[in-house]
């Protein structure tokens, strides 16, 4: 028996998992396919606007510039590899219902697959085991529709044009067919083609399908028709995607005398942490995160999290990370247990070599990783920042800081190469101002470049410019901004970075060329 959990708008619940601050605003996820950005899905407040799927991106904000969703809409960029890895992450969350589960194959998985054969029991029944579900994965936030079959097909099918809010199906084998018979032809998972065709042919039911004749079914429409329907029926098995279940990497030591030095409890830590490397090693993985937590006599606890800028797996590095946690704060006097765990682990990055094996540039690599981990875990995560490039036209927003070692592992290496493209097919200036500064001009050219400027209590004469170059944004953002920017030398020998205001009609100082 199979359990089909179906998350209707899937990204728009996984988005609204991620940002609860989006949950009150209009929301737009799009995607880009043949260079044209359409809506892939929307929000319910996103439709009061009159917004659609498959409607182009453009002509979804301009129905949302309105005054109350000028400042409020949310537009999002597709991102089919997390709604993935999200989904798998809430089918581990199902384990205790049965120790087989996985998600759906296709090409934008929406719904979860568990295998309950032998399980109902332990609540009762097959309505006791989904009511569970539903209140689990209600309380956890999630919107879901729940059916019960003996085959994949049918409880897809059973979940999607079946199920509510308080209903939630249970097909038998006896009468799997006759249930079936009263859904719509869109149940099968079909292809576009054969959607359109047989609402022509006046069959709209499975039902009416089951009447046909099956030997003309694959001469008429193909043979994937015929394939489902089996699939459905159990007449065919049908593959689905298994997620394996995460093994906690977990270490502990309990001792009848309690630890009193700091070398005892380094010892300890060493081979608990032999352990755990040992276990990542078969995974060919490293340590992100590590998790220490330490009892004394009494029973009070106290835990350390170390992180790390790559994947690690060296024990005497690790646990010279750890000590530097533990200089910030005093230890307990005596430790009578010590408990590691893996809270985050990641492939090994394989590294290009020479002629002798040794790693290209991978002292320069190494160092600079080994500077900030000792940085971040001494000082705190939030202590140490690294500047990151952002695709922004306007020059103050092309750069954020966030911290060098991210909380959990985010991939900001394509958002930092696309940007890092864009800057630098541009010269910019080595010294950027806090703020633009307004100018006063006493001559502009035709081109609004000026010939000479005050600045700093100097009169500036300029006697070479570069421009201009436009940066605009779209008329949809926040504030938009439309800017001329030019490069100018004075008479002095200084290069300035300046740029004439299209809205306001203002030159404003930004930046100097060393």
């Amino acid at each position: 028996m199979l359990v089909c959990v179906w998350f209707p708008n899937w990204s728009l619940q996984r988005l609204r998992s991620t940002r609860p601050d989006v949950e009150t605003r209009p929301v737009i996820i799009y995607s880009e396919k043949n260079g044209a950005a359409r809506v892939r899905a929307c929000s319910q407040k996103a439709r009061e606007f009159g917004v659609l799927p498959d409607m182009p991106l453009a002509e979804a904000q301009a129905l949302c510039q309105s005054a109350e969703a000028t400042n409020s809409i949310f537009i999002e960029r597709d991102d089919s590899r997390a709604d993935s890895e999200h989904l798998r992450a809430v089918a581990r969350l199902c384990e205790r219902f049965t120790p087989l589960f996985g998600i759906e194959t296709a090409m934008r998985p929406e719904c979860l697959v568990l295998d309950v054969t032998g399980c109902t029991h332990l609540w009762r029944d097959a309505e006791g085991l989904l009511a569970a579900m539903a209140k689990e994965l209600s309380e956890q936030g999630w919107l879901a529709r729940l059916a019960l079959a003996p085959t994949w097909g049918a409880a897809w099918a059973a979940a999607h044009f079946w199920a509510s809010a308080d209903q939630r199906p249970v097909l038998t084998q006896s009468s799997l067919s006759t249930d079936l018979a009263r859904l719509p032809i869109r149940a099968l998972r079909l292809s576009p083609r054969d959607l359109s065709l047989l609402p022509e042919l006046g069959i709209r039911s499975i039902g009416q399908l089951q009447r046909l004749p099956r030997a003309s079914l694959p001469s008429r429409f193909g043979s994937s028709l015929l394939q489902r329907l089996k699939q459905a029926l159990g007449e065919e098995p049908e593959l689905w995607e298994r997620v394996e279940p995460r093994v906690p990497l977990v270490a502990s030591w309990a001792g009848e005398c309690p630890l009193t030095h700091d070398d005892e409890l380094k010892c300890v830590c060493q081979e608990l942490l032999a352990r755990l490397l040992a276990r990542l090693n078969e995974r060919r993985a490293g340590v992100r995160q590590l998790l220490c937590r330490v009892r004394d006599p009494v029973g009070q606890t106290r835990e350390w999290c170390v992180d790390f800028t790559v994947p690690v797996t060296a024990a005497s590095y690790v646990l010279c990370m750890l000590a530097l946690q533990w200089e910030r704060t005093s230890l307990p006097e005596a430790i009578a247990a010590v408990h590691l765990e893996v809270t985050s682990s990641d492939i090994m990055q394989t590294r290009s070599r020479n002629l002798f094996g040794e790693p290209i540039n991978g002292d320069e690599q190494r160092d600079l990783h080994g500077l900030l981990d000792r940085l971040s875990n001494r000082l705190g995560r939030e202590a140490v920042l690294l500047a990151e490039l952002q695709p922004e036209a306007p020059p103050e927003r092309a750069v954020v800081y966030c911290p060098a070692i991210p909380g959990c592992t985010t991939s900001r290496t394509a958002r930092f190469a696309q940007a890092e493209t864009l800057a630098a097919s541009r010269q910019r200036p080595c010294r950027l101002l806090a703020a633009p500064q307004p100018i006063a001009v006493s001559r502009v050219g035709p081109e609004g470049a000026p010939f000479s400027f005050r600045w700093n209590q100097r009169e500036q004469r300029v006697i070479c410019s570069w421009g201009p170059e436009r940066l605009a944004t779209g008329w949809w953002r926040e504030a938009p901004v439309s800017r001329d920017y030019f490069r100018v030398e004075t008479t002095s020998g200084s290069h300035f970075w300046l740029f004439l205001d299209l809205t306001a009609f203002q030159l404003f100082l930004h930046g100097f060329f060393d």
